[in-house]
């Protein structure tokens, strides 16, 4: 999973997911994140068997971070994941 430590230090805003087909572990697959910062930039997590980050490239343009997915074997399809939203208490 993508740790909330990357989500404030890239300042991501919109996180995308990618499967990759692994037999070696019981889920049979692994993920990786597409995520959009604020500045424009784009970062790209990939993760391990354990599922915990493994690698973590930040490039300019979306074009670019899905061919570095692609490149590692992962799905052309991506899924939008949507932030939980948490109620302010007061």
């Amino acid at each position: 999973m993508i740790s909330n430590e990357v989500m404030e230090k890239y300042n991501i805003q919109t996180v995308w997911s990618s499967l990759k087909k692994e037999d070696s572990i019981v889920i049979g697959y692994i993920r990786a994140y597409l995520g959009e910062c604020r500045d424009g930039n784009w970062v790209v997590v990939f993760t391990d068997l354990s599922w915990e980050e493994s690698e973590v490239l930040v490039v300019n343009k979306r074009v670019t971070a899905m061919k570095r997915v692609r490149d590692r074997g992962f799905w052309t399809r991506v899924s939008k994941i949507y932030p939980t939203k948490i109620k302010d208490i007061k």
